[in-house]
């Protein structure tokens, strides 16, 4: 075909890619405007695949740093036997190192020149930080000694040989969230003296939670934490090294109740109790016990503390109460520790779910009082709810009905039905009680001749004073934490096999004893449920969107510029579907061209958008989070899908631009001509690099200051078409 005016004539070709070499030689100018716009959409493309890439390429480097050479952890809710860890040990194949890991607080004592400083910071003591396989190794401590991480020293503003105040925080056995239990804490503190500052890398960054920003933390021996803590030899973690097989690990521990916080002991008269020293059972300890115990004729209980139990004044009777009393709750009127009986030596039966069993010390008291009651009359029972509800304790009253007077023995005397409470059940008067719910002490009748209170918790403790069924018990002072204090055994001469049977039942998951994969999840979480290349390539989409139109816009101008060339074939009978692959492998050179060079260039619009992102979000987000954002470093291996992705996207817009324009009509591509046609394009070409040019700079500077706002840039875009058009 012959060129358009003013231009070289096309040689021979033999083929259709032959002609399409021609031509695209010829419309070189309008090809590298086309070219330029494929390379910004395959250089968006591979910019953000690589931008994911290197994020996630940090923060899987930053969670296998934080972990060394850690690959399972053996972790617990509470402490448990140091021992336990080494046990796991066995046939697990490499040793599993016990350590305490907990949030603690580091005080630097004031100074000349220098104020007193506070800082939170994770504890690692660990008599075998070196074998944990951190890069650098973990320096020696000694006792009475700590390292701390160059995060924790700029924060308290020490150096090396400098003191600090270790405090951590001492928690209550019983949950803090129900009335016996403490929500003030108290701290445990010792003075210790700083042996080195760790860099923010290798051990200086330990942690076994994922986290963007390196916090404070601090190293210390085993001894010296468990010393602090002044609980024995316990642990809370355990760390496996090497190549292990975490069920390996879970198999090869082999909990007792004592790492579950259970004690089985044994009674006076011989009778086994299963307490816990959180006070209540959990389920999964009682389903355990359910099936070991009760075949030996175990007997569960729920023993709870009433702030007043009276009766209101009626008939002119004077009402009259008895402060603090302890009620338990039963499904059996014969425990293995006694029975409940009434004033003729009988069995008594249990009450139902509105009756209540005094014992006959209540009696006595509700009688001396002016107000003497028997079965059938009623008692307002007030107390706590199970529960408190942010930190605060509400009161509440039941009213049950006397069923019967327990005689003073059996049941009605054993001190042993109720498990001992810290500052509570240890004191040897009532009046020395430091309970942390609000204790009214004026209504404790403890001075003589009005002694009656404190005679009786010298003469019988916490010894329940009412009684009743375990349903009730269990709707006046049941909860999430658990709905039992003590199963009771008749006496046997099998507690160490019984316990060993017991603890065997128990799942340690279900009680905060698990074996965790840590560098697998590690690796996990630093992957992500979205891949970051897709989420970026998502956040990129308007530009390469606008890409793909500029790309349509272009090619469908670059046919109107040589619109007669086109023209001539169609005239000599070249059918729509030839003309249209002609224009394809024409567009087809320029989106290989434009993709090779955007893939090229993407590593570095890769490291310009992470220098960018690094930037902003240590600024405005988390401080001290660049290192998660990589070492720059991007793969190739991670680029050519992007830049296949590009190049099949822009041909899709060529395709598209390419049928629409192999379907004119003849005639209305050889319309027109003359020095005006032929200065068009010329024109044209001039306007499209300017609108490329525009929306190129435009869409770039939004990506990187990342403060366009949307209708700017749609508006930038909108100019560009405009521009393309017009030229």
């Amino acid at each position: 075909p012959s060129a358009s005016p003013g231009s070289n004539a096309v040689g021979a070709a033999g083929s259709i890619p032959a002609l399409a070499w021609s031509l695209a030689r010829q419309w070189f100018f309008q090809l590298a405007a086309l070219t330029a716009a494929c390379a910004v959409v395959a250089a968006t493309i591979a910019g953000a695949l690589g931008v994911g890439d290197a994020l996630q390429g940090g923060l899987r480097a930053l969670a296998l740093e934080r972990l060394g050479g850690i690959v399972a952890t053996v972790v617990a809710d509470d402490f448990v036997r140091a021992d336990l860890a080494r046990e796991g040990s066995r046939g697990a194949g490499p040793a599993v190192i016990p350590a305490i890991v907990l949030e603690v607080a580091l005080d630097a004592p004031g100074s000349t020149g220098r104020d007193a400083r506070s800082a939170r910071a994770t504890l690692l003591a660990c008599d075998q930080a070196t074998a944990l396989g951190f890069d650098p190794e973990a320096p020696a401590v000694g006792r009475d000694e700590v390292a701390i991480n160059e995060v924790l020293a700029r924060n308290l503003g020490v150096s090396t040989g400098e003191t600090v105040v270790l405090r951590i925080a001492k928690r209550s056995d019983v949950p803090a969230d129900s009335p016996l239990g403490r929500r003030t804490m108290e701290s445990l503190g010792r003075r210790l003296r700083v042996v080195a500052v760790l860099p923010a890398r290798g051990i200086g960054r330990f942690s076994l939670r994922p986290a963007q920003v390196t916090g404070g933390m601090a190293l210390v021996s085993l001894s010296t934490a468990q010393e602090v803590l002044r609980r024995g030899d316990v642990a809370n973690a355990a760390f496996a090294v090497g190549d292990v097989d975490p069920e390996a690990i879970r198999q090869a521990l082999h909990p007792t109740l004592e790492d579950y916080g259970l004690n089985l002991e044994e009674m006076a008269g011989g009778a086994l109790r299963l307490s816990s020293r959180r006070l209540l059972l959990p389920a999964e300890v009682d389903r355990a016990a359910a099936e070991v115990l009760e075949p030996l004729g175990g007997k569960r209980t729920l023993a709870f503390l009433v702030n007043e139990i009276g009766v209101p004044a009626s008939a002119g009777l004077p009402a009259a109460s008895i402060p603090y009393s302890t009620v338990l709750g039963v499904d059996t009127p014969s425990l293995p520790v006694g029975s409940l009986l009434d004033a003729s030596g009988g069995e008594l039966s249990i009450p139902d779910d509105d009756g209540i069993v005094i014992d006959q010390w209540m009696a006595d008291d509700f009688a001396a009082q002016g107000h003497p009651v028997a079965p059938g009359d009623h008692v307002d029972v007030r107390l706590f709810r199970s529960e408190t509800l942010h930190g605060r304790v509400e009161e509440i009253t039941h009213r049950l009905r006397i069923t019967a007077v327990a005689r003073m023995e059996g049941a009605a005397v054993a001190r042993s039905l109720v498990p001992e409470v810290e500052g509570i059940t240890d004191e040897k008067s009532i009046a020395d009680w430091d309970p942390p719910f609000p204790f009214d002490r004026a209504k404790v009748r403890t001075v003589p001749p009005h002694d009656e209170d404190d005679r009786y918790w010298k003469a019988h403790g916490a010894t329940p004073k009412a009684f009743v069924s375990l349903g009730s018990g269990e709707r006046l002072a049941g909860s999430r934490f658990g709905a039992t204090t003590a199963w009771f055994v008749p006496p046997t001469s099998r507690r160490a096999e019984v316990a060993a049977e017991l603890a065997g039942r128990i799942v340690p998951e279900r009680l905060g004893l698990r074996v965790e994969a840590s560098r697998r999840d590690a690796l996990a979480a630093a992957k992500g449920s979205t891949p970051f290349g897709g989420l970026f390539l998502a956040l990129s989409s308007f530009v390469v969107a606008a890409g793909l139109l500029l790309e349509w816009l272009l090619f469908a101008l670059l046919v109107a510029a040589r619109r007669r060339d086109i023209g001539v074939l169609a005239a000599i009978g070249w059918p729509a579907a030839r003309i249209t692959r002609l224009l394809v492998l024409v567009g087809a050179l320029a989106a290989a061209v434009g993709g090779i060079v955007g893939t090229a260039v993407g590593p570095a619009w890769a490291r310009l958008l992470l220098g960018a992102l690094s930037s902003s979000w240590n600024a405005s987000v988390a401080a001290g989070s660049s290192s998660a954002f990589g070492d720059g470093v991007i793969r190739w291996t991670s680029l050519w899908p992007g830049a296949m992705a590009g190049f099949l996207l822009s041909m899709a817009a060529i395709v598209s631009a390419a049928r629409r324009a192999g379907r004119q009509k003849p005639l209305t591509l050889l319309r027109g001509g003359g020095d005006a046609a032929a200065d068009r394009p010329r024109a044209g070409r001039r306007a499209l690099v300017v609108a490329l040019l525009s929306l190129a700079g435009a869409l770039a500077v939004a990506a990187l200051a990342g403060r366009l706002e949307g209708q700017a840039a749609v508006g930038t875009f909108f100019l560009s078409g405009v521009l393309a058009l017009v030229g």
